[in-house]
Order: structure tokens, then sequence, then C-alpha cells
């Protein structure tokens, strides 16, 4: 009799236990699937962020000449290289800044035999804006493009990139000579945009140059050059902003020989 009360206390003993252990597995295997849920969760996000591309660069290329850089003249301009070179008038260490819808961007294109360049202008998403190619009658020369009426205006707060390349073989767009710039649209408010509208062109350059508006501080004193050659102060804040810029100082509007389109 004792050894069957014995071994009934001991079959109870033996089913709790495992009736125990079966209760409790299932809440450790929740709790176990929902650390491993949560661990997948993390790992996805850490790998949907690493797949996001980083933002391009403030300035994406600099104002000296692009495409295959040395020789930096086209290959069949022999001698020696030009001085100053190729050059985007734009600022070569962020982007710069024009209130206009449509704004103006000039090149310094140097002595080349070449008959022909292409100006283009991108959206971040390297859409393109505007294209259009250029005759290059005269060079060395500085050449001007303010875009028409029929392109796209500028949207305000998103940066563009603007290109100019001196089609050096029109069988072979690899041979191209271009340069980089970046614009980007911003808006002032009423009281500052109605002082710019109300100065005379010479106060409208220095005013635009405070207020860090580069392309039009530099499309106004182009204008300025042109039509007052002589002026020592007009050349003398032309050098000003250039060097501000980090663009070649010895660029000269050259008015006699200033290609406008």
């Amino acid at each position: 009799m004792m050894k069957w009360t014995q071994y009934s206390i001991a079959l109870v003993l033996e089913l709790t236990i495992v009736n125990t252990i079966v209760a409790i597995a299932p809440s450790a295997a929740i709790e176990r699937h929902g650390s491993e849920q949560s661990l997948f969760s993390n790992v996805k996000k850490t790998q949907l962020a690493q797949s996001n591309p980083p933002p391009p660069p403030s300035n994406p290329g600099s104002s000296s000449a692009g495409g295959r850089r040395d020789p930096a003249n086209c290959p069949q301009d022999t001698g020696a290289a030009p001085n100053p070179l190729l050059t985007a008038l734009s600022p070569t260490a962020k982007a710069g800044l024009t209130l206009a819808e449509r704004p103006t961007f000039l090149v310094y294109v140097p002595k080349t035999s070449a008959k022909n360049a292409e100006f283009s202008l991108q959206n971040r998403m390297r859409q393109g804006i505007y294209h259009t190619k250029i005759a290059l009658t005269t060079t060395p020369n500085l050449i001007s493009i303010t875009l028409p009426a029929q392109a796209m205006p500028l949207e305000v707060g998103k940066p563009y990139t603007w290109s100019f390349a001196i089609i050096c073989n029109a069988d072979d767009r690899l041979e191209d000579r271009f340069v980089r710039g970046m614009v980007q649209r911003i808006e002032l408010d009423a009281t500052r945009l109605r002082q710019i509208q109300q100065a005379s062109p010479r106060e409208q350059a220095t005013l635009y140059q405070k207020a860090d508006i580069w392309y039009d501080a530099i499309a106004v004193l182009y204008q300025l050059k042109r039509s007052q050659r002589n002026d020592p102060g007009i050349t003398t804040a032309w050098r000003e902003l250039l060097q501000a810029a980090g663009v070649d100082t010895i660029i000269d509007s050259n008015p006699e020989n200033a290609n406008t389109r």
C-alpha cells in the first residue's frame, strides 16, 4: 500500500511538472518570436537607412575645365593651355543664389578652333530643364546665356545644375571640354525686394552682393561693364565678386567680344 501511495505521488508530481513546462513554453516561444521580429525589424530599418543615398555635394564639379582635363584645350588646339581656362562664372564651394525665375549664366571661353558649344540645365533628379547649342563665332569670349521665356522657371528652394560644353569633335562627344555650376532660386521679403527694385543698377549690384545673391549681382555687373567699360569702380566690384566666389579674377567681361543669348 505504501509503495502504491509513493508511486501515485511521484506520478502526480511528474504530470504537474510536464503541464507547467507546456504552459510556460508557448509564452516563452511567443516572447522569443517577438524578440526575433523586433530584431529583424531593426535590421530591416538599418538596411533601409543605409540604402538611402547621401545628398549630392554642394557643387557638383568646379569652375575649371572638365571632360578630358589634359590637355585643357581641345585636342586639335595645339600649343600651351589657355589662361584663363574654360570657366563657369559660378561659386565653386556652394550653389549660387538667384531671385530670377530664368536667370543669366556667364561662361568664359578661351581661344579655340571648335565651332559650337552646348548649354544645358538639369534639376536635382537629372531631368533636363533647358538645352541649347551655341555658335562659337569669336574666341576668347565671355558668353551670356539667359533662360528664354519658353523654358520652365526655376522653383524656389530647389538646386539646379548647369553645364557648358565646348564640342571639340561632334563625332566623339567624349572629347568635349565642359564646366559645371549650381544655382538655387530664393525669395526675399517684400521690403528688401522693393529696396533692390527701386535702386540704381550700381546699387542693385551692391545689394545683391550683400544678400549673397551671386548670380543676380554678376549679371548686373556684367551689363554695367559693357556700358561703362572705363569705370574703375565697376571693374573693382567685378573682380571682388569673382574672388569671393573662387573664380579666376583675370577674367574680364570682354565687352567688345561679348556674346549674349
